[in-house]
């Protein structure tokens, strides 16, 4: 049987989405409030990107769509409309499968609880967020590493996500610059510490694999800007402790250029490296145990499979191989990085140690 999919938002992430999807084999339609942006999908952006139009995409504005029997519907809007679409979404259509893109909403966390007491009524639709290099080649090739029992005794953990948003910008020639979009605002979702929180997140899913729990506590500092009417933060500091005591940091940022996208992992006897786009085309497994020549893994991949692991990993939650409490992207982990992200602004704010709360 052939999976119905709907994407919502007609942007650069819509258009990712969308083509993973029909990649997959799945029926796909685009919805989108602006009629030029879903001009710009079908003439500009997706050609453009994956050589030419597919005819088998629908594309409608918004209250022109069709309503129910979709098994997927993904949101790809900005981050402060995720979740009034997908409060929509539960009470409207209940996909089996609602997946949302990152991060899941503002730190603010405005929504968040009506958007979970919804949820409770619609038990069976499973929800995801995405960060889609907790499901990639090199993550799944770290995670068997560690399995394996080479490493002993965590003693900390780094992660940075540091890119210029130049990258983002180049990508959407429409805008031009932060104030133009949520990017520029971090109680929208934009800013280093919403746009890049990859970072965090990835900094929490190792330390659930490496069984250290959730973070407890974060100290942060953080550089805000004003700017021509925009108002974000440009780079994100934070100092983590879990519940079983690991700590780390996680450095978050829109400025640097190259890029650096790294998570290590420091044991009593070596490390762990994983990096995301060493090429274009690369992502890189380190592994340096101590007395041993070291090992660099190069893993070859494309910005497009990026979005296909993703959309196979749903796939798994449709036909049932993949429990939604399996899930290293269920919603359930999203929130936590949006509350840890909420307790870091706040940090800041006061300028000292604050513990998550992970009530809501």
């Amino acid at each position: 049987m052939t999976i119905k999919a709907k994407v919502f938002g007609a942007g650069s992430i819509g258009n990712h989405l969308t083509q993973a999807c029909r990649r997959a084999g799945w029926e796909v339609c685009v919805v989108d409030n602006d009629a030029n942006a879903l001009n710009r999908m079908k003439e500009e952006i997706y050609p453009k990107r994956y050589g030419a139009w597919d005819d088998g995409i629908k594309l409608y504005k918004t209250g022109e769509d069709p309503k129910g029997g979709y098994d997927v519907i993904l949101i790809g809007t900005p981050p402060d409309a995720h979740l009034k679409i997908g409060l929509h979404v539960l009470k409207e259509e209940a996909p089996k499968v609602l997946q949302m893109e990152k991060p899941l909403c503002s730190p603010t966390l405005e929504g968040l609880k009506e958007f979970l007491d919804e949820l409770k009524k619609n038990p069976e639709t499973k929800v995801v967020v995405g960060y889609d290099h907790i499901v990639a080649e090199n993550t799944l090739k770290a995670e068997e590493i560690l399995s394996s029992g080479v490493f002993k005794n965590v003693l900390s953990m780094d992660c940075e996500f540091r890119s210029h948003w130049k990258n983002i910008f180049d990508a959407h020639p429409w805008l031009s610059g932060p104030k133009d979009t949520y990017l520029g605002f971090w109680k929208r979702g934009g800013g280093a510490g919403g746009e890049h929180s990859h970072g965090l997140n990835l900094w929490q899913h190792f330390a659930h694999v490496l069984g250290a729990g959730r973070i407890k506590e974060v100290t942060a500092l953080i550089d805000y800007v004003e700017d021509g009417g925009a108002s974000y933060d440009r780079s994100c500091f934070l100092q983590v402790v879990t519940e079983k005591g690991l700590v780390g940091r996680v450095a978050q940022d829109v400025i640097t250029n190259p890029k650096k996208k790294f998570l290590e992992m420091q044991f009593s006897n070596g490390s762990l490296k994983w990096d995301n786009d060493v090429t274009k085309t690369t992502d890189q497994i380190t592994i340096n145990e101590y007395g041993k020549e070291k090992q660099v893994l190069d893993i070859s991949k494309t910005r497009q499979d990026e979005f296909y692991h993703e959309v196979m990993h749903i796939q798994k939650l449709l036909d049932g191989s993949l429990a939604i409490k399996d899930s290293p992207i269920s919603l359930e982990r999203a929130v936590d990085t949006m509350l840890v992200l909420a307790a870091s602004h706040k940090s800041a704010k006061e300028k000292k140690t604050i513990q998550v709360e992970y009530s809501y």
